[in-house]
């Protein structure tokens, strides 16, 4: 990751550099919250670590500049052990961390890791089976591993670099070209060519031929029949020109996971890893007390703690109940269970859909 480092002390400034670039990482130091905001403004950063008290500007005046910006750029706070209270308010405005000084190495990677692991997930909550980027990248990936195999209709064409294509047309062929009605045959050969690959990618367009022959249930059933043979060898199938009526369809029969709008808000929440784990664990124990959830290390101080559980009940994941734990609300439950179905299908989709 591209990081910022903004602090007056040249020491840590310099050492903490040193370390950081040790992982891999690209780092930019800056000695005071003017230059810290110059850097911001020319380049664009993944992490800015800004110490809370600074000349020229303080931490907290840069966090207000970025969200103002509505920057992406995610930002740690570093602080002294007197200022932990305005730390905890630097997380309220938007600071996804803090770090008290002085702190160990291994501590800073651990949010770092975090931080990635929080980008993932939005990715992952994003639904990739609507993201043209992952299917040009799946595809490309397939080609250059000789995995891409192309099943395309009469008036479709492959992709390039596909090691064997499939076609449907008026008049058989074989062993590549089918006639609409030798949907047999065409499944055999699909699994011919599936047989020998892993992590193969079937692109599939100009399908509606199927649908047209045999009707909805027989181009359904064809859809499981090849997803199902993709995700035995850890694959994908990329469907192109797809109406988005059968897509609704499809996606029941696979029971593909999908965000309801009204829980787009709540999965961002769910994004966070810390979070996340709390809300797992609130979802596997029932109703939990504060300092049952505090054992489990999710956080490393209780005042990061407190934080989450407040974000957690602002964003309607959680409540408290009568007797002073915390639990889900129903809300909070149907969040739950389509990150973890989400989760569950793997970085690779089973499916992934081009509308027409």
């Amino acid at each position: 990751m591209k990081i910022l480092i903004a602090d007056d002390d040249s020491t840590l400034r310099g050492e903490l550099a040193e370390l950081l670039r040790e992982d891999g990482h690209e780092v930019q130091p800056a000695a005071d919250g003017e230059e810290a905001l110059r850097n911001l403004e020319s380049a664009r950063f993944d992490v800015a670590l800004l110490d809370l008290v600074m000349p020229r500007a303080t931490g907290l005046e840069i966090l207000r500049r970025l969200q103002h910006s509505r920057s992406p750029t995610s930002v740690v706070m570093i602080t002294g052990h007197g200022s932990i209270d305005v730390a905890v308010e630097a997380m309220k405005a938007g600071a996804v961390d803090f770090l008290v000084k002085p702190f160990e190495i291994e501590s800073l990677q651990h949010i770092l890791q975090t931080i990635a692991d929080e980008r993932q997930s939005r990715e992952m909550l994003a639904q990739p089976s609507t993201s043209a980027a992952t299917r040009k990248a799946l595809i490309q990936d397939a080609s250059r591993r000789k995995a891409l195999l192309a099943v395309v209709g009469p008036d479709a064409s492959p992709p390039a670099g596909a090691t064997r294509v499939l076609r449907i047309d008026v008049v058989a062929k074989p062993p590549n070209v089918f006639e609409s009605t030798q949907l047999y045959h065409l499944n055999a050969a699909i699994d011919e060519s599936l047989r020998s690959v892993d992590r193969p990618v079937v692109y599939a367009a100009g399908l509606k031929v199927i649908e047209d022959v045999h009707g909805r249930g027989d181009m359904k059933a064809w859809v499981r029949h090849v997803s199902g043979r993709c995700t035995a060898k850890g694959g994908t199938l990329v469907m192109s020109g797809v109406d988005a009526a059968l897509i609704s369809d499809i996606e029941a029969e696979l029971g593909l996971a999908r965000a309801e709008p009204d829980l787009q808000g709540m999965l961002e929440s769910l994004a966070n890893p810390i979070r996340r784990a709390i809300v797992a664990y609130v979802f596997s124990t029932g109703p939990a007390a504060y300092s049952s959830i505090l054992k489990m290390n999710f956080v490393d101080s209780s005042s990061k703690l407190s934080f989450h559980l407040q974000k957690l009940q602002a964003d309607l994941l959680l409540e408290k109940n009568p007797e002073g734990a915390y639990a889900l609300t129903e809300d909070g439950r149907r969040a739950w269970r389509v990150v973890r179905a989400l989760s569950d299908e793997r970085h690779r989709p089973a499916v992934l859909f081009e509308p027409s």
